[in-house]
């Protein structure tokens, strides 16, 4: 079970809202808003993102999100369900790493196993 723990927890990053984004717009050097992805803010975590970057890892994030099935509280989703988020999860961070600069992808990569490690650990 554990080792679904990286690839689910990143799927995190498709269903947080994107109307939080649109409500608090940022600056030229600024990520992407993450207070609604937690797991993209990891992500994005050291790369200071454009405003052509911020718009198109926004447009890929809201093109997977959209593709997403939906979510019904209280339900625990079926192995189909999971495989669909693995995979709109791996084509969404394949699109986004695709906008970053050689040296964003850099940072990209070592918070991407960051984020693999840390959520991979059992227990405290």
């Amino acid at each position: 079970m554990t080792r679904f723990a990286g690839p689910l927890a990143l799927a995190l990053v498709l269903v947080a809202p994107a109307s939080a984004r649109a409500q608090n717009p940022v600056t030229a050097t600024e990520a992407v808003p993450t207070s609604s992805a937690p797991v993209l803010a990891a992500l994005l975590q050291g790369i200071a993102l454009t405003q052509a970057q911020r718009l198109s890892v926004d447009s890929i994030l809201t093109h997977f999100r959209n593709q997403a099935p939906p979510l019904s509280p209280g339900t625990e989703p079926d192995s189909a369900m999971l495989q669909k988020f693995r995979d709109l999860s791996r084509q969404a961070l394949d699109g986004v790493r695709g906008v970053l600069t050689k040296d964003q992808r850099q940072v990209w990569d070592r918070n991407i196993e960051a984020v693999r490690a840390s959520t991979m650990r059992v227990g405290p």
